[in-house]
């Protein structure tokens, strides 16, 4: 029990950005792999039941992630340190007009890079899918970010981020197969870009 508690310190406080960015990268992987479960169960996907390669790519874009999380988030919790309403909504403007367009641009670019597309395919999809998935992101973290930002402590930021990563990667697959959204593209990549997050994508 003892060394449990030691890990759990260590983790959470000298290593917290190591944790920080295994934690961005794992969890984006295990919303990639209930995502692909529920593809290949609604016969969405015609390969094999679980693409390594993909999920390889949403470790990688999960991982870029976290220190970006990390930093801001202690940066917020350091300039604004007390819970006022005025101070939740304000790091929720931050997270929402700052962070977000950055993680789903960190997304798409290591994730595209990584599928070997080249920048002008790259540039395509991202101005294609960028409103949908921005639109989405306003519809569902405002919401998780105020009890983020009003209960937890910020070592517990970023995982808690990315525990709701994880879910939320698997509601926009949903979005994006059940509601057979258009995007504007002369061709849609086959691969983890069918998952658009920003990770927090962004978190």
């Amino acid at each position: 029990m003892r060394w449990t508690k030691q890990a759990w310190s260590n983790m959470f406080g000298k290593y917290l950005l190591i944790t920080n960015v295994l934690g961005s990268g794992l969890l984006m992987v295990v919303g990639d792999v209930v995502a692909q479960e529920y593809e290949f169960r609604r016969g969405l996907r015609e390969q094999e039941r679980f693409d390594t390669d993909r999920m390889y790519r949403m470790f990688v874009a999960g991982a870029l992630q976290g220190p970006l999380h990390h930093y801001v988030y202690n940066w917020m919790d350091r300039v604004m340190p007390a819970r006022t309403f005025k101070n939740i909504v304000k790091k929720i403007l931050i997270d929402q007009l700052v962070m977000s367009p950055a993680c789903i641009f960190i997304f798409f670019y290591s994730v595209c890079y990584l599928e070997r597309q080249t920048l002008e395919a790259t540039n395509q999809e991202f101005c294609a899918k960028f409103p949908y998935v921005y639109l989405l992101d306003w519809m569902t973290w405002p919401a998780a970010q105020y009890v983020n930002f009003r209960y937890l402590d910020t070592k517990y930021r970023v995982t808690f981020v990315n525990v709701c990563t994880a879910v939320y990667n698997v509601l926009i697959s949903y979005m994006k197969h059940d509601f057979d959204l258009n995007f504007d593209m002369e061709s849609t990549p086959v691969g983890a870009l069918e998952l658009a997050s920003d990770g927090k994508e962004g978190a």
